[in-house]
């Protein structure tokens, strides 16, 4: 297949499982990612609050949609391979919530000849004004999967578990603690944040906050590979898990304007994943106080499962707190 370049309307073949951001379901979506940020489910604190009320995390958008734009081709996996996120405004509890996918291009790109990409932009709107974008690449191979039965089986030391157990309970929120981009350096370290052992009901909690029911397998849904038929975390999850990585960091007065992540591999049942993150840099410009993030994901070997770079919008001393919405433009593209 050669490369084509494609500006395509897709109509998705199923009902958005959330078209509102009602308390309960922000709280499903964050049960789902292991999140229990007070700013998503408490509401006594989201009103005290610079927002004034709860909100939902920037990941919720996967809830009405879950971003992959590969249509066709139902002999050929759909591998979630990269998401660029750029979040332009929260979304508050009681938000209308529309998405609209366009396939934007197909072709082999760097497959090696055994395969091809499709990348599509899905466009997420509440009220006419655009909340956020994600642009997707999606692998598409008729290779098959690793078999469950041919994974080696993940093991731990009773010394090891007590260690994830500790690193747990050590985990730290910024919350409302508020972090100013003038005392940001250099080289600050976000987390870590563990996510495991994972487990089957991670898995159904995650598809339960985002589609409703667990995807079957059978491709009917367009969905991209992983979730509970295939016993591994989902590309989107492992997104969501890094932005509350951020989110945690940023404390409740920041805002996560983007997030670019590559995926590396799905994390399987079993496996505990190690989310770490640095910050490369500071800007200034157009009236925003940024910090540039780089963040990687990491398996209980130490392999890499997922890397990626964040910029967070931060309150400042000389431009006071992050001021919402931002303007929707068009240099991403």
């Amino acid at each position: 297949m050669s490369a084509e370049t494609l500006r395509r309307r897709i109509e998705r073949e199923w009902t958005p499982w959330v078209s509102t951001a009602t308390p309960d379901a922000i709280r499903h979506f964050a049960w789902g990612v292991g999140d229990d940020n007070p700013l998503w489910l408490d509401r006594s604190h989201a009103e005290a609050s610079v927002w004034g009320g709860l909100v939902a995390p920037p990941c919720f958008a996967y809830a009405v949609d879950e971003t992959t734009v590969a249509p066709g081709y139902e002999d050929h996996r759909r591998v979630y391979k990269s998401v660029d996120w750029w979040w332009y405004d929260i979304v508050r509890a009681g938000s209308e919530l529309c998405a609209e996918a366009l396939l934007i291009a197909e072709g082999d790109g760097d497959t090696n000849g055994d395969g091809f990409h499709q990348s599509g932009r899905v466009e997420f709107t509440s009220g006419g004004s655009v909340i956020a974008t994600a642009d997707t690449r999606c692998y598409r191979t008729t290779s098959l999967a690793q078999a469950i039965e041919d994974r080696p089986e993940v093991r731990y030391t009773p010394g090891e578990l007590d260690e994830i157990e500790h690193n747990i309970l050590a985990e730290k929120r910024c919350g409302p603690s508020t972090r100013r981009w003038d005392n940001v350096q250099d080289g600050d370290e976000l987390g870590p944040l563990l996510k495991g052992p994972l487990s089957i009901m991670d898995v159904v909690a995650w598809c339960a906050g985002t589609q409703g029911v667990p995807d079957d397998g059978s491709g009917s849904h367009q969905f991209s590979e992983g979730g509970l038929h295939a016993q591994t975390a989902t590309g989107p999850q492992q997104v969501a898990w890094l932005a509350q990585l951020l989110t945690d960091w940023m404390g409740d007065d920041g805002f996560l304007h983007r997030l670019h992540v590559d995926l590396v591999a799905l994390p399987p049942l079993g496996s505990t994943t190690t989310l770490s993150g640095r910050v490369t840099g500071r800007g200034d410009e157009a009236g925003l106080s940024s910090v540039a993030i780089d963040v990687v994901a990491k398996n209980q070997d130490g392999d890499v499962t997922a890397t990626g770079r964040a910029v967070a919008l931060l309150p400042s001393l000389a431009k006071g707190p992050v001021s919402l919405p931002l303007k929707a433009a068009n240099t991403h593209a």
